[in-house]
């Protein structure tokens, strides 16, 4: 067991671990310390000198972030001497820093903004001109640096050189005039983690880059649906849709990060072209259709069922208690693994995000969920059926999914309950019906331990998420 000890900070007592870092004992505990380098998830590099601190018995102000707990310590960060030093450490953070404030994409969760507010509202002493460097550079994989607004706190060059150890970044020259360096173009799968962990605007997302101001912005706490990982994530969405996607901490999941590809499984939730009602395909262009002319069509059809491994588990318990009873055929699609198992990091190549509550359903319920179960099914679909394909929320291999269509045009009537965007693929369908994307419905999913993970409806997409039964209600018609 971890050896505890106790200490006081700015007279509350506290405790933390035996030898570890002292500004995240006050940052766990609720204890507000000014600081930018330090980062938990990356070393310590003490550079910014931001969180300087005062302990009884020493002489001298330390930076907290390069010290440890240690039994009966007794520090303060707001002593008189201690605002006057981070004042002006922030003075020299801002010395050569350009005002671009109102066209920044960090303004609101600055952390120069919220420390000037806190710590600076000063007269600069500044009287020569400011050292300007390159602004707008693409350095790849969806980033964007500007260079004037680094304020070198290596957060970046530790990640690529701790976390993905690919290296692609460093630092170059001295004094005022060092500034990140691009070794080669950002080649790892995480690097939008780097604009995550930049406490400034020089790192920016250009897939966010100018849509949004954050302060219009409100996050929903859910799960990564981009594979079997089933990272902590949240969603910066308002009343015109969802803007992006961000990492939370995770300690036995993700931890602090997150892969580039899991940023990319808000798009479809908003996109113009997602089908927002029942449609009906007539000669190729789909019209709009009214549910009971279609449940009129289904009479006398036996209806089979190929289910996808995107619905939580209530939703699969749902589906299984609509068709108890009846003679419907139920098989499970299993999206294709891409490239390597694990990446070592967070990254699977199963892109199925709740393949184990399926299956866990389909055995509850008494039907097989291999593909030898639905290679049947699928031989065995003729004019007299009618098909229910629920699509994967996210494709990541149309072409394995074609496959799929292709055996089932065979069937006299074909429906796709698409969550996503009304795909190329889909026109072989005669109706398609909008179903809840992962956004819009409250449950659970099993990640790749089996571990139970939850998804939350965002703010902003009605009632949908009440409907889990949806997947089963034609089947009686």
């Amino acid at each position: 067991m971890t050896e505890k000890v106790n200490l006081t900070w700015n007279g509350k007592a506290i405790q933390a671990e035996k030898g570890s870092n002292l500004l995240k004992a006050a940052l766990d505990n609720g204890i507000e310390v000014a600081h930018y380098c330090y980062h938990a998830g990356l070393s310590v590099a003490g550079v910014c000198r931001m969180c300087m601190v005062e302990q009884d018995g020493v002489p001298r102000p330390f930076p907290s972030c390069n010290a440890t707990c240690g039994e009966g310590m007794v520090v303060r960060n707001d002593t008189p001497k201690i605002k006057s030093a981070v004042e002006t450490t922030l003075q020299f953070h801002l010395l050569n820093h350009p005002l671009d404030c109102p066209v920044c994409d960090q303004a609101g969760e600055c952390g120069l903004q919220d420390y000037y507010m806190k710590h600076g509202v000063y007269d600069s002493q500044m009287i020569d001109k400011k050292v300007h460097k390159e602004k707008v550079q693409d350095i790849g994989k969806n980033v964007m640096l500007d260079a004037e607004r680094c304020i070198l706190c290596s957060r970046c060059t530790r990640f690529t050189e701790e976390v993905t150890k690919t290296n692609e970044l460093g630092i170059l020259n001295r004094g005022d005039h060092a500034e990140i360096t691009v070794n080669e173009q950002l080649k790892n799968d995480y690097a939008q983690n780097l604009v995550d962990i930049c406490p400034v605007g020089a790192l920016t997302s250009k897939d966010f880059r100018f849509k949004q101001r954050v302060w219009f912005l409100e996050e929903v706490q859910t799960t990564c649906i981009g594979c079997e990982t089933g990272c902590a994530v949240k969603v910066s969405e308002n009343k015109n849709g969802a803007f992006r996607v961000k990492p939370i901490y995770d300690h036995d999941v993700n931890g602090h990060w997150m892969c580039d590809d899991g940023r990319n499984i808000y798009k479809h939730v908003s996109s113009p072209t997602r089908l927002a009602s029942a449609t009906e395909n007539i000669n190729g262009l789909f019209v709009p259709a009214d549910e009971l002319a279609i449940q009129a069509t289904l009479k006398g059809k036996k209806a089979k069922y190929i289910l996808s491994t995107g619905l939580t588990v209530g939703e699969y318990a749902n589906f299984f208690k609509a068709i108890k009873g009846s003679k419907a055929e139920v098989a499970l699609y299993t999206l294709p693994n891409l490239g390597v198992e694990f990446d070592g990091l967070l990254k699977r190549g199963d892109k199925n995000p709740n393949l184990r509550g399926a299956k866990a359903a389909f055995e509850a319920a008494g039907f097989d969920h291999t593909q030898a179960a639905l290679d049947k099914m699928l031989g065995s679909i003729a004019s007299s059926d009618a098909v229910f394909v629920v699509v994967p929320e996210i494709l990541y291999n149309e072409d394995h999914f074609n496959t799929l269509i292709k055996k089932v045009e065979k069937a006299g009537t074909r429906i796709a309950l698409t969550p996503g965007e009304t795909l190329g693929t889909l026109r072989s369908f005669n109706y398609l019906l909008p179903v809840p994307s992962f956004l819009e419905k409250n449950g659970e999913i099993l990640n790749y331990q089996g571990a139970a993970r939850t998804l939350r409806a965002g703010l902003s997409y009605g009632e949908t998420s009440k409907d889990v039964s949806y997947y089963g209600k034609w089947v009686n018609v």
